[in-house]
């Protein structure tokens, strides 16, 4: 096999893994999707409630619980792996909010995470897509002038000069 077949299955093996993370990457957004609807739903309900004089503080403790779970399942793995992150400061401040009696509080910043890890899918996934794209147009052989005409020849081969 050439150096230049090597190069594409290479650049195919790649775009393989790419395809694999996105659908595990699309399955994630969506549901990084679900926690901003269900926060944002809370966040408005509850403040419709509120409006109108009724208790809303319930709307806003239930919209955010999903959220904390999601991102209690989150650290759990992270730590596993020996990560520490701000996420922890997050989970601190939405249960902190829902023991000290204020909800609304909570499902602000609960909105916030489920809307900042939203943009940070987003923005891998376009990341993701175009580093793919760029991988894409790798040259694998070039055209060399030698003895009067011109060859081609893998990349890997060329040497400075050439």
């Amino acid at each position: 096999m050439s150096e230049t077949e090597v190069g594409r299955r290479d650049v195919a093996a790649g775009r393989e893994k790419s395809q694999h993370l996105g659908l595990a990457g699309f399955w994630r957004e969506r549901l990084d999707l679900a926690l901003v609807a269900v926060a944002l739903s809370g966040l408005a309900i509850g403040g419709v409630l509120w409006w109108h004089g009724a208790e809303a503080g319930w709307v806003w403790t239930l919209a955010t619980l999903p959220v904390l779970a999601a991102l209690l399942v989150q650290i759990v793995g992270s730590l596993r792996r020996g990560d520490v992150g701000l996420d922890i400061v997050a989970a601190l401040w939405m249960s902190a909010a829902l023991l000290f009696g204020e909800p609304l509080a909570g499902n602000v910043v609960a909105l916030m995470y489920a809307g900042g890890q939203l943009l940070e899918a987003y923005a891998q996934g376009r990341a993701r897509r175009e580093m793919s794209a760029l991988l894409g147009r790798v040259a694998f052989s070039a055209m060399r002038y030698r003895d009067g005409g011109l060859e081609e020849v893998a990349t890997a081969e060329l040497r400075q000069g050439d």
